[in-house]
């Protein structure tokens, strides 16, 4: 069998499939009154190469069910591109847009959800999503439900990394735009590893272990619209990290000396730990705290940032750990857009750039709130747990500072 579009195909049968590239399969199809069973042996769609067996029941005056097993050797977001909001072809070149905005506003061309009702358990050996700076998912298995409108990925359980991407994400398609929720475990996932930024002597641009927790919920008929009205909260760990020095570099000498940053040679600059508690309400991103402990500073991100503009309205302010009186600690503006950002130090007498440690610690000290609360209505993990100790415990001497201490 084979088609344009598997969506196409579903469509006289009443089966609700994604809309897709083109496709071919191999398998077999047998009916027994009103159940239709197939064993797909192979299926490639796009890049993406699948097999599975399926069972699809369409009783008189009932809502039609899909049930099976949905496995293969890979799966490319994109091959689901249409379905989804992105690219078809990700490789393909684009115009670039005058906005400089990066949010995909492509609409969702989602089926009708309401056509019949799925039960399909998902094993992926790779799940790969396009992006040539981000490595792939290895393996993926997830369970998807499909029942009165509402589309579900349940208990996602992607390995990214050595770590772990974990889950349930939810579409309601009843209403003209439709209503997402995302709650994800992220732990374990190691930078060096999941970033594929290799510099040319084989040394990490950026290494650490990332982890945390995604509650979002948003509405709309894009990626770009959903965001733009999301609501909820992120948390995030960095652990046992480096940056390159060429990164600070590049930002500029004068922007390193006023972040307390000391470039040496060829050393990477040593990151022991970050915490960012980001707050989300109709699309505005609020650090509440976000905090970098690095081996020469403590820096403190404040300020927010638009998900419906995409503006960029931060400041990093600075505590460096060298106490000479030549330190300079100024305050980084970070603006612009997600897709232009734009960094600058403040233009301001001395006095004002410095950051009492006093003010400091008032900002560090909500972290201790942090553990408790991070799971986000979901048991924390030992990982998590973990880091935000260490963090805590790093950042506690910062946040009983005074000034003159």
């Amino acid at each position: 069998l084979s088609g344009p579009s598997l969506a196409a195909v579903g469509e006289p049968l009443g089966v609700t499939l994604p809309t897709t590239p083109a496709f071919s399969m191999r398998g077999r199809l047998t009916r027994e009154g009103t159940r239709w069973t197939t064993a797909v042996r192979q299926a490639t769609i796009g890049k993406s190469q699948l097999s599975g067996e399926f069972q699809y029941d369409k009783p008189e005056n009932a809502v039609p069910t899909l049930t099976g097993e949905l496995r293969g050797r890979e799966l490319w977001l994109a091959d689901l591109g249409p379905a989804v909001g992105v690219p078809a072809e990700p490789g393909a070149p684009r115009a670039k847009k005058a906005t400089s905005r990066v949010l995909p506003d492509k609409q969702f061309d989602l089926p009708s959800l309401r056509a019949m009702n799925a039960n399909v358990n998902v094993k992926l050996a790779r799940f790969e999503s396009g992006s040539a700076l981000l490595q792939a998912a290895e393996p993926l298995n997830a369970r998807i439900v499909l029942k009165d409108g509402v589309l579900e990925l349940r208990d996602i359980d992607a390995r990214v990394a050595r770590g772990q991407v974990a889950g349930l994400m939810r579409l309601d398609g009843r209403e003209p735009k439709a209503r997402w929720q995302a709650r994800l475990r992220v732990s374990g996932v190691h930078l060096e590893q999941w970033l594929n930024l290799e510099r040319k002597n084989g040394q990490r641009w950026v290494t650490g272990v990332m982890g945390g927790r995604i509650a979002l919920d948003g509405v709309g008929r894009s990626t770009a619209e959903l965001l733009a009205s999301a609501d909820g909260r992120m948390v995030l760990y960095w652990t046992d990290g480096t940056v390159s020095h060429l990164i600070v570099e590049a930002a500029g000498i004068d922007i390193a000396q006023g972040l307390g940053l000391l470039v040496r040679g060829d050393d990477a600059l040593q990151v022991n730990c970050g915490v960012a508690d980001l707050r989300v309400k109709d699309g505005m991103v609020t650090p509440r705290p976000m905090v970098v402990d690095t081996k020469d500073s403590v820096v403190l991100v404040d300020g927010d940032m638009s998900l419906a503009t995409e503006r960029l309205n931060l400041v990093a302010k600075v505590d460096p750990k060298d106490k000479s009186p030549l330190t300079l600690r100024t305050p980084l503006n970070i603006q612009g857009t997600l897709g232009d950002p734009r960094l600058s130090l403040q233009k301001a007498p001395l006095l004002r750039k410095l950051v009492p440690a006093a003010v400091l610690g008032v900002a560090v000290a909500p972290l201790a709130a942090i553990v408790p609360l991070i799971d986000l209505g979901e048991d924390p993990d030992d990982e998590s747990l973990r880091a935000l100790s260490e963090c805590n415990a790093r950042l506690a001497p910062v946040s009983k500072r005074r000034p003159g201490s």
